[in-house]
């Protein structure tokens, strides 16, 4: 399967208009610009895989230990992350979410699903960034994605 291949899939399964640009293409979505998550997917086709990237947002300078521990425990064998991983930009200081896969492996699985998937992790620590200044200690770890609680309101 082609990164093209792919976007048209996933386009198909969640029913929106994906154009491709060069080798990418985004995705916003979201209830409200608030609670809106954009997606990059860049495709390499030579590798047979794509990378899904979200920007979640510049971590509030207040107790930025504690929320660096609670990415890296959510980074553990991907326990809170559901296979992505939780980083720094180099070039912007935000906290960003990232998953690279395999084109053939997301196809088999149906796109739409590890798509959906990577979309809820993203927005709830996406929440957990925003709410942090505000937020106690022990809601440091975002709520396991439910599948069922997927954002509608795509927009490309």
């Amino acid at each position: 399967m082609s990164f093209a291949d792919y976007v048209a899939a996933l386009s198909k399964e969640l029913g929106v208009a994906i154009e491709i640009e060069g080798d990418s293409c985004a995705v916003r979505a979201g209830a409200s610009d608030d609670s809106s998550v954009t997606v990059l997917l860049q495709g390499y086709d030579e590798r047979g895989a794509v990378l899904t990237t979200a920007d979640l947002g510049a971590p509030p300078p207040e107790r930025l230990e504690k929320l660096f521990r609670a990415l890296l425990e959510a980074n553990d064998l991907f326990r809170d992350t559901g296979g992505a991983t939780l980083s720094l930009d180099p070039d912007t200081g935000k906290v960003r979410l990232q998953r690279f896969d395999a084109l053939d492996a997301l196809s088999e699985a149906g796109p739409g699903k590890a798509f959906l998937a990577f979309l809820d992790y993203a927005a709830a620590w996406g929440a957990v960034i925003r709410d942090f200044r505000a937020a106690p200690d022990e809601t440091l770890v975002a709520e396991e994605a439910d599948e069922s609680d997927n954002l509608s309101g795509f927009r490309v």
